[in-house]
């Protein structure tokens, strides 16, 4: 086994299991997250306040889910075999990781916003978190973590799709997560999206078996005598 086969054997496996294990993290933020009484900025802060417990699991279990996404997007080029499909992925695995970089990130804010409208009064609290939300900044850093997080997956499981890696239901089915968490009621919307991330974890369990001695031996032969 030369270097390169010794080093993507545990990548593969770590790689694999972070896939999987993800989805589960995302689906746990998405159930423990605090129900809002309506969209303005004190209903969302109010509902952070409510139970700080739960929305610091909350923010822990998105914020490693996304942590996982990171590591394990990278890995995935080591599914591909030739040149088809190559460009797509790996312009996946850059966007989605950069994006899952910036969700993660995203949520260190949960833990202030649930602990200050129990120091301050709600309307202080709210008055700070709008001039901090107001900020162009923090603004295109949450729309990058949007876009590429969540946006740019698709992408990736196109190019896994063209490289036969996994089928093309992956692409409209891994976009899906945070829509139907949007706007089916809470845990009905985390069910839904916790499906809607079979994607991820189909790729991590290819990854899984992709580790296995005897398919490490058979990628050398291959390489080794090229068709």
């Amino acid at each position: 086994m030369d270097a390169t086969s010794a080093a993507s054997t545990p990548l593969r496996r770590l790689a694999g299991g972070a896939l999987v294990l993800a989805p589960a993290l995302l689906f746990g933020g998405m159930l423990t997250s605090p129900p809002q009484a309506d969209d303005s900025s004190e209903g969302y802060l109010a509902s952070l306040a409510a139970d700080y417990g739960v929305s610091l699991l909350s923010a822990n279990l998105f914020h490693y889910g996304w942590v996982l996404v990171a590591l394990g997007v990278p890995a995935t080029l080591t599914l591909l075999r030739g040149p088809r499909g190559r460009g797509l992925t790996g312009a996946g695995v850059a966007l989605s990781a950069f994006g899952a970089i910036q969700m993660s990130g995203m949520l260190l804010s949960d833990w202030f916003t649930g602990a200050m409208p129990n120091a301050v009064p709600l309307a202080d609290a709210a008055r700070v978190f709008d001039t901090v939300t107001a900020d162009p900044s923090l603004a295109l850093w949450r729309l990058s973590g949007i876009l590429f997080g969540v946006a740019m997956l698709p992408l990736l499981m196109a190019g896994l799709a063209r490289a036969g890696v996994v089928g093309w239901w992956t692409v409209p089915v891994i976009l899906l997560p945070f829509v139907a968490a949007a706007v089916l009621p809470a845990t009905v919307g985390a069910v839904v999206a916790l499906a809607c991330y079979s994607p991820l974890v189909l790729v991590g369990v290819r990854l899984l078996a992709r580790s296995q001695a005897g398919v490490i031996r058979a990628e050398e032969l291959a390489a080794s005598n090229p068709v």
